[in-house]
């Protein structure tokens, strides 16, 4: 009885462990406490092709800058103009703007496009003191896989790929965490990049910081066991557990 028992022990040991949940989705496992690290700053995004942004002149004095706004017909109080208007990056990386017409912007962050088009305000004298604000309209993340499945619309300049992870289902116990792939596009090809969540080097990827329309593809661990094969080992892990802790008094009994 004794050698029955101590040989079906450490089978039904491995039976339970095998059916437990094992901690595959912990992030940053190298990460240490009190340890400072570089935090590099988020990099400004740079205008491609089919981008749409937002580009608004506004003056002190009313009317100066109603011809650089495709005038919706608004004012503020004070009378000033503060119609936007949004424009999309053509095929040749170009827009075209009022008065001041083609204008190449791809490639340049958003501040560039301000400067330049402030600059050109002033150079050509149509208003000594412009304000000009330029924002991106299209700044949006896909992310697809195992924490499934969305279109992320991002607010301000910058989001790194925990922040875009934290508004989905999360990691799940067959998420692969070290190798998830963002695709991102840039200057007409489509590049896969690797990103290994559960390291640290993660901060120094380049994609640790998101682009817009980058594409997020959390990948699957493993095989995922069918419904059939779920449903049978949670009905039968009860009894494999009673099994095992029968088994253990069994053995401890035997030793007395």
């Amino acid at each position: 009885m004794k050698r029955f028992v101590k040989c079906l022990l450490p089978a039904i040991v491995v039976l339970v462990a095998s059916c437990s949940t094992p901690a595959y989705y912990s992030y940053l496992r190298d990460l240490k406490y009190e340890t400072p690290e570089v935090a590099k700053p988020a990099p400004e995004l740079r205008l491609q092709v089919e981008d749409r942004v937002s580009i608004q002149v506004l003056s002190t004095v009313a009317g100066l800058a109603a011809p650089f706004n495709l005038s919706n017909g608004m004012t503020d109080g004070e009378g000033t103009r503060v119609s936007s208007s949004s424009y999309t990056v053509d095929k040749s990386g170009n827009i075209d703007f009022p008065v001041l017409g083609t204008l190449h912007v791809e490639g340049k962050t958003l501040k560039e496009l301000k400067d330049e088009i402030t600059s050109e305000i002033v150079r050509l004298g149509y208003i000594r003191e412009p304000l000009v604000k330029v924002e991106m309209e299209n700044f949006n993340i896909t992310v697809i896989g195992e924490m499934g499945q969305s279109i992320l619309p991002v607010e301000g300049s910058s989001i790194n790929i925990l922040q875009v992870l934290a508004r989905t289902s999360g990691a799940g116990e067959y998420t692969n965490l070290q190798d998830v792939m963002v695709i991102r596009t840039e200057q007409g090809e489509r590049v896969a990049h690797s990103i290994n969540l559960q390291s640290k080097s993660l901060f120094d990827s380049p994609v640790y910081y998101l682009q817009q329309n980058d594409i997020v593809y959390v990948k699957p661990r493993g095989l995922r066991p069918s419904s059939t094969m779920t449903a049978i080992v949670s009905a039968f892990t009860p009894f494999i557990t009673i099994g095992s802790t029968l088994s253990t008094l069994i053995l401890l009994l035997t030793r007395l």
